[in-house]
């Protein structure tokens, strides 16, 4: 897999009243990590960026999605963009 693919999620944000645009880029350490609010550099299950974020958009996650995030990131050696994006694909339905 390229470190160069942007993988996206979409959340619905309570606060703005549409889906808000999530994006995180496969590095050495952990993500990169970019949104409309921020961007910089995030461990392997996102923290501590990606979750300030979704705080200050009114937005609760579940507890097991740092591990979920984490997961993909062990997986990406052995998975293609396609499925990995498909993984994005499912958190963004789990309305968050």
């Amino acid at each position: 897999m390229k470190n160069t693919v942007r993988f996206k999620i979409h959340i619905y944000s309570p606060k703005s009243g549409h889906n808000d645009l999530y994006s995180f880029t496969k590095t050495k350490a952990g993500w990169k990590f970019e949104n409309y609010r921020c961007k910089g550099e995030v461990d392997k299950g996102g923290n501590p960026l990606f979750y300030k974020t979704l705080n200050a958009e009114s937005i609760s996650n579940p507890d097991h999605l740092a591990s979920c995030i984490s997961e993909v990131w062990e997986q990406a050696e052995t998975l293609d963009e396609k499925q990995i994006q498909l993984v994005f694909d499912e958190l963004s339905r789990m309305n968050l």
